[in-house]
């Protein structure tokens, strides 16, 4: 009887030291808990992020819809906030035009495009896009679209200045594109990489498209698609979720009039069009909430915290240098 309770003592010790070497192993590994306090050290990011988000919200700026007074007006200022940054158009000017069909009537829209070129002479290019169109106004009500899609702007303005001072590779050359008619069908991002395949000689590396990135769920976690993309992604995501401790998940469902709905992410936003084209990509944002394309999506509802922890968790992932996997 002795000899039988130490075995069983022994063989109940043995499987508890084995469950804790399991989690520890994977805490640490692949941290998958989200914590409930984040770490930033942008520390001007947070004003000039609250600024962009009101600007853009603004009722003069109208909703943002394509082809109205509103959308000329946010054009106009993401223009003047490229130049103060110093980057530099694609061409010509930072407004590129285009035009789509919709509804059996032309559009006319543009996407506002500024670089930030490499240190050394390169064809390495990563390209960063977030939609700055929205629904403007409808029945005397104005959509802000402050999360969607005021908050991926922010954070890319955010990001692209912390690159213009200190640009962490020497031969990576950055593209900014503020996209335009994404809401109607993502026509800006189809006519930006139309034009990226006419140039043979860019090496496109990654495209990181940011929808939604200021209205967190109880998880407090920014969710990230198109990880197949990425190179030992596993590895990479515990790394940024150290230096930040901004949870990142990967699968994402919507819950919708109280019913769980599966959201087809890959055609959601703006990466759709370089997927489709065979370009690697990620897209980061938050699943739809309550605010989500409603009158109530303000500068209220929005964390800012939270964008200035995904401004710097997408940095640093652009920082790395061997980042997508080899064709």
């Amino acid at each position: 009887m002795f000899t039988a309770q130490i075995r069983l003592k022994m063989l109940g010790f043995g499987l508890l030291y084995g469950l804790l070497v399991a989690l520890l192993s994977g805490c640490s590994q692949t941290p998958r808990q989200c914590s409930s306090k984040i770490m930033t050290t942008w520390p001007d990011a947070n004003q000039q992020i609250t600024q962009d988000i009101t600007i853009l919200t603004a009722a003069e700026f109208q909703g943002r819809k394509t082809a109205t007074q509103g959308a000329r007006l946010t054009q106009h200022y993401l223009t003047q906030r490229f130049t103060e940054m110093g980057l530099q158009p694609w061409q010509a000017t930072f407004a590129v035009p285009f035009s789509y069909l919709h509804q059996f009537s032309t559009v006319s829209g543009a996407n506002i495009i500024a670089t930030i070129a490499a240190k050394t002479h390169s064809n390495r290019w990563r390209i960063i896009t977030a939609h700055y169109d929205h629904l403007g106004q409808t029945a005397g009500k104005m959509y802000p679209g402050a999360d969607d899609n005021a908050s991926g702007v922010a954070a890319m303005m955010a990001i692209a200045a912390q690159w213009q001072q200190s640009p962490p590779l020497d031969d990576v050359n950055l593209m900014l594109v503020a996209t335009d008619a994404e809401e109607p069908g993502l026509y800006g991002s189809f006519a930006l990489v139309k034009l990226l395949q006419q140039q043979p000689l860019m090496d496109i590396e990654l495209s990181v498209n940011l929808d939604m990135v200021g209205h967190p769920d109880r998880r407090r976690a920014i969710y990230l698609e198109g990880q197949k993309n990425i190179a030992d992604f596993e590895s990479i995501e515990s790394r940024l979720m150290q230096l930040t401790q901004l949870c990142i998940k990967t699968h994402r469902n919507s819950l919708l009039s109280g019913r769980m709905k599966k959201t087809d992410w890959l055609r959601a936003s703006d990466h759709y069009p370089f997927h489709k084209a065979g370009y690697s990509w990620v897209y980061f944002g938050v699943p739809p909430h309550t605010q989500y394309h409603t009158p109530d999506d303000t500068i209220s509802t929005i964390d800012i915290d939270f964008i200035v922890a995904v401004a710097e968790t997408v940095y640093q992932m652009l920082s790395i240098d061997k980042l997508t996997k080899a064709p």
